[in-house]
C-alpha cells in the first residue's frame, strides 16, 4: 500500500471516529440537557406549589378553626351560642350572632376558594401532603352537600359553596384575600344580590336559634374541620389541642319546621 493511500486511509478513520465521538457527544449533551429542563420544570413546580400552601395554609387554618369553634358552641348544647344570643339576646346581640355566624361559614369557603383557585392549572404531584388537604377539604365540601341527612338545614351545594367563597374575595393584583367582617357587613346592607346568595344559610342559622335541635350535618363538618386542622397544625403550634375537641355524635327528633323534609338519599357530588 503506497504512502499516500495509507495515509488516506488513516485520515478517513480519524474523521469518522472523530465524527462517531463527536455524534455520541452530541446526543450526551441533548440528553443532559433534556434532563436538566425535566428537573428545572419539577422543582418550579415544587416550588410552586409549597408557595401556594404556603401562602394560603395560614389564612385558612385559621379560617377552619374559628368555623368548627363557632360550630362548636352553636352545637354543644341547648344552651350554646344561637341560644344565648340570638333567641335570648338583646337585638344588637342577636345582630351578632346571625351575622357574625354567617360571615365565618363565608370567610371559610372563601379561603378555600383562594386556594382552588391557585392550584387548578398546578400538578399536585406526588407530595402526600398536598393531596391529603385536598382530600380533607373535599370531605368538609361533602358533608355540606351531602343528601343523607334527614333535613336540608345548611346544606349547601358545592357550587353553592364556591360562590359564597368568591363573593368574600378581595384581589389586588396576584394578591388575594378575604373581605373583613365590617365590609361583610356593609355589603349584605347595601348589595340586595350578594345578600341573597346568603338567604339559605341565613334561614338555617334563624331556625337553629329559634328551636334548638341536633343538626348532624353541623356535627359531621365540625368532625372533619377538626380533622383538617390537626392535618395542618399536628403539633398545636398556632391552636391548643383543647380549642379543637370534636363534637360528640348526637342524634334528636327533627325540629318542627324540617318536617317533611326527611331525605335519604346518595351522596352528590356537588
Amino acid at each position: 500500500m503506497s504512502t499516500d493511500l495509507l495515509v488516506a486511509v488513516v485520515s478517513g478513520a480519524v474523521a469518522l471516529a472523530s465524527i462517531a465521538m463527536s455524534a455520541r457527544a452530541s446526543r450526551r449533551q441533548t440528553l443532559f440537557a433534556a434532563e436538566l429542563e425535566r428537573q428545572t420544570a419539577a422543582l418550579s413546580r415544587k416550588v410552586a406549589r409549597q408557595d401556594v400552601m404556603g401562602r394560603v395554609r395560614d389564612p385558612l387554618l385559621w379560617a377552619a378553626f374559628e368555623l368548627q369553634s363557632r360550630i362548636y358552641n352553636i352545637a354543644r348544647s341547648e344552651s350554646g351560642f344561637l341560644t344565648f344570643y340570638y333567641k335570648e339576646g338583646t337585638p344588637r346581640e342577636r345582630k351578632y350572632a346571625l351575622r357574625n355566624t354567617l360571615y365565618v361559614f363565608a370567610q371559610y369557603f372563601g379561603w378555600v376558594e383562594i386556594l382552588r383557585q391557585r392550584i387548578q392549572f398546578l400538578d399536585l404531584g406526588e407530595q402526600e401532603y398536598n393531596r391529603k388537604v385536598m382530600e380533607l377539604l373535599h370531605e368538609v365540601s361533602g358533608h355540606f352537600s351531602s343528601d343523607t341527612n334527614r333535613g336540608n338545614g345548611f346544606r349547601l351545594f358545592r357550587g353553592e359553596q364556591r360562590a359564597l367563597g368568591e363573593l368574600v374575595i378581595w384581589a389586588d393584583g396576584e394578591k388575594q384575600g378575604c373581605i373583613g367582617y365590617v365590609d361583610f357587613c356593609r355589603r349584605l346592607d347595601a348589595d340586595r344580590d350578594f345578600a341573597d346568595w346568603f338567604t339559605s344559610l341565613e334561614e338555617s342559622i334563624r331556625h337553629l336559634g329559634d328551636e334548638y335541635y341536633s343538626e348532624s350535618r353541623l356535627i359531621r363538618v365540625q368532625h372533619a374541620l377538626v380533622q383538617l386542622i390537626n392535618f395542618l397544625d399536628p403539633d398545636g403550634e398556632r391552636f391548643p389541642q383543647h380549642g379543637t375537641r370534636a363534637l360528640p355524635e348526637q342524634r334528636a327528633e327533627a325540629p318542627t319546621w324540617l318536617n317533611g323534609h326527611q331525605t335519604d338519599l346518595s351522596d352528590l357530588d356537588r
